[in-house]
């Protein structure tokens, strides 16, 4: 097999850009015979223009059958470098559109014809994916066999087949005007081919560019989460040790505590414990973020949310809070998921409703099954987010200012875990405060509000930015 791939292109998202350029030029292509069949449109609304609407027909028929092969067969293109990748795919779509567009001309007049000057498209299209020297062997051959089809037309060896009455004198008998044409075609071809070809190999240099930084990037980032979950896990052991001794010195086990002593020794016991939960989220954030694909299976969302709520009820009881499930169907709702990183997701969040809502409030799950997608709604009465900061809770360790003021313990970290669960299933999430289980100002309520979709797919691994 030719190889087509200079050493510059040599890496993964170069493929998968290629492999989305063939499919455009595909789609494309559907264009291009919806104009050529217009033409016989046109050749038949207008009896004063005869052209050989036969051969056009023809033409058209063999651009449909091949472009229909490519379309069946796009999908097994590899998406890397292989024997036969995505570029001897463009240059065999190229090879066959350049014939085609041959015949074309030939059968609406040569050199006269009305398409002579698509062939810039097709070597604009195809320096913008195959190499330089590649598209200008074929825009030679292209050129020698113009000019070859003109010289036999001009000496009679073969017939002119042109569009009646479209030009007043014929031109193709027009020696100057002949090699004037091609010889300005060639030169328009030539520099398309190097202008196009030069910002393609430009805007590819620097694509590569880009993705070697992210994936270096992300290898730093990789490091520096196994560093940190290192660390705060050495953390952890000297804190439970202490936990240990202060139960045990509050338990009595050591002797009785004066009644001085036991009150800064039980605050003491909180912020400990506090101190080991934020170690537990700390460890559960760096874990999410070094995990690889997660293992999918198809997920009860129905019961999942009733497993969650029944190992919280106990707490939902305790404050009086009335606790409801919404779902627009009468079947149970499946999707593809992980289900440990799901429930974990979900906890987080069914738990801050409780957390956040005050004793006798509400909260209520609505789930919305769509063709394609599930959405989740999980919403409460309680203390609310101000507007200013309702994107900022998905970062790391930022809590609202309403959560501070009402001392309410935790970590600021649950979000920023939802929101990596979230992306790992290509899902989406908001947030609405007030939400529409508003009571008052003191108790504006919350709205999470969870797009996914019922099929998983993997993330994409192009470089973008995800929005939440």
């Amino acid at each position: 097999m030719i190889e087509l791939a200079p050493k510059w292109i040599m890496y993964d998202e170069f493929w998968r850009t290629l492999k989305r350029r063939n499919l455009w030029i595909i789609k494309l292509r559907y264009v291009a015979i919806a104009m050529l069949l217009s033409l016989i449109l046109v050749g038949a609304l207008i009896e004063s223009l005869r052209i050989n609407e036969i051969f056009i027909a023809i033409v058209s028929a063999g651009i449909i059958l091949y472009n229909v092969a490519f379309h069946l067969t796009h999908s097994k293109l590899p998406d890397g470098y292989a024997p036969f990748n995505g570029l001897h795919f463009a240059l065999l779509q190229m090879i066959m559109d350049f014939g085609s567009l041959i015949v074309t001309i030939y059968f609406t007049g040569g050199v006269e014809s009305p398409f002579f000057y698509f062939f810039i498209f097709h070597v604009i299209i195809g320096s913008l994916i195959l190499p330089r020297n590649v598209v200008t062997l074929l825009v030679g051959i292209t050129m020698v066999i113009i000019t070859t089809g003109a010289v036999l037309e001009l000496r009679g060896v073969i017939p002119h087949v042109g569009i009646e009455e479209f030009l007043d004198s014929p031109l193709y008998l027009n020696t100057t005007y002949v090699f004037t044409k091609i010889a300005i075609l060639v030169v328009i071809l030539t520099i398309s081919n190097y202008l196009a070809n030069s910002i393609s190999k430009e805007l590819y240099l620097r694509e590569r560019s880009l993705t070697v930084a992210y994936s270096k990037l992300e290898e730093a980032e990789a490091a520096k989460s196994r560093y940190v979950m290192s660390v705060v896990h050495d953390l952890k052991t000297p804190i439970a040790a202490a936990m240990t001794y202060l139960n045990m010195i509050l338990d009595g086990s050591l002797g009785r505590v004066s009644d001085a002593l036991e009150r800064p020794l039980e605050r003491s016991r909180i912020r400990l414990n506090n101190a080991i939960s934020i170690v537990n989220d700390i460890l559960q954030l760096t874990q999410l973020k070094l995990a690889e694909r997660p293992e999918i299976s198809r997920v009860n969302l129905t019961e999942l949310i009733d497993e969650i709520y029944q190992e919280m009820r106990i707490l939902f009881v305790a404050k009086k809070i009335r606790f409801s499930t919404w779902i627009n169907s009468e079947d149970d709702v499946y999707i593809e998921a992980e289900r440990k990183l799901l429930k974990l997701g979900l906890s987080n969040l069914i738990s801050n409703t409780h957390k956040y809502t005050e004793k006798g409030g509400r909260v209520e799950i609505h789930i919305r099954t769509e063709e394609e997608a599930i959405a989740i709604e999980i919403a409460d009465s309680g203390i609310g987010i101000p507007p200013g900061e309702q994107q900022k809770i998905f970062q790391d360790f930022y809590r609202s200012t309403v959560s501070k003021k009402k001392g309410i313990e935790g970590t600021g970290l649950g979000m920023s875990v939802v929101m990596h669960i979230i992306r790992q299933f290509n899902g989406r999430i908001s947030v609405e405060s007030p939400s529409r289980l508003a009571e008052n100002d003191e108790h504006p309520g919350t709205a999470f509000i969870i797009t996914l979709p019922r099929v998983y797919t993997p993330p994409s691994t192009d470089v973008e930015h995800i929005e939440i």
